[in-house]
């Protein structure tokens, strides 16, 4: 696969843990980061997503893809859940090698282990993890995109410095957890700075790459701003609005007039009769 890359990070803690007597550990990390990753991959080109790369961190892997939020809620499902569903397969790969003599006792132990270690921890609900994303989109399929996304980041970093309070308090200092925890919270304040651009992103695909979904009908008034109207958008919906009672106006019309510099749904109205 052409677009899988290793973060240059990566790389200098393989060659830590090579130093320390620990590469066994990282190859075995390594190789459960790779394929977990693979799942999202190979789910999101059978959907037909455009993909832009596949990374593998020290701390994880990351699917960056052209579709921003514009796809239907389902296929992000199977997306986000195909990368845990990844380790159920290791696992009975890994207990078959076991049983035909190809993998010994300890190595077996250790696989389990770190996949058991990795498949829970990517479940915690924390963006950018496989958990954060599912309760994103939860939150989306009951709330409007821009106030769903900003939910889906305070709930992260409140559950963020709660593991990392219990990690404190139970466990003993552990390097790699604390980087994990530090990448993560970089991770949401540059998530946070760019909630804006990101949201551009989900009307410019909704915009030039539109894809017909169930009709949701809104009211708005002639004297509302469109940055309003189109933070109303929901993912798995089409929008109808409804202006003053009696106007209609298409999700189409809405934000070719908001790209178009428009600022109030009364200036709409000017070109049309």
């Amino acid at each position: 696969m052409n677009n899988v890359r290793i973060h240059p990070l990566t790389w200098l803690f393989g060659s830590a843990a090579a130093a320390t007597g620990l590469f066994l550990e990282a190859i075995c990390i390594g190789l459960i980061l790779l394929i977990h990753e693979l799942g999202h991959a190979g789910a999101a080109k059978a959907m037909g997503w455009r993909i832009q790369k596949v990374e593998l961190l020290p701390f994880g892997g990351k699917l960056e893809t052209d579709e921003h939020a514009g796809r239907p809620l389902l296929e992000e499902w199977l997306v986000v859940l195909a990368g845990p569903f990844m380790h159920v397969p290791m696992l009975a790969i890994s207990f078959f090698f076991l049983k035909a003599g190809w993998m010994d006792a300890a190595l077996y132990e250790l696989f389990f282990e770190l996949n058991a270690v990795i498949f829970l921890f990517n479940l915690l609900p924390v963006l950018p993890l496989d958990g954060g994303k599912m309760v994103q989109l939860i939150l989306c399929a009951v709330h409007p995109y821009f106030i769903a996304y900003k939910q889906s980041i305070f709930l992260s970093f409140a559950v963020l410095l709660f593991v990392m309070g219990a990690a404190v308090i139970t466990l003993p200092f552990y390097l790699q957890l604390l980087l994990t925890v530090s990448y993560i919270a970089v991770q949401l304040l540059v998530m946070w700075k760019e909630r804006e651009v990101m949201f551009i992103r989900f009307l410019t695909a909704r915009f030039y790459d539109p894809v017909s979904m169930r009709l949701l009908a809104l009211p708005l008034l002639k004297t509302d701003r469109l940055l309003d109207a189109v933070r109303l958008f929901r993912r798995n919906r089409t929008h109808q609005f409804h202006v003053n009672g009696h106007d209609e106006l298409t999700e189409e019309q809405l934000l070719h007039s908001f790209f178009g510099g428009k600022k109030d749904v009364q200036d709409m109205f000017e070109n049309i009769d």
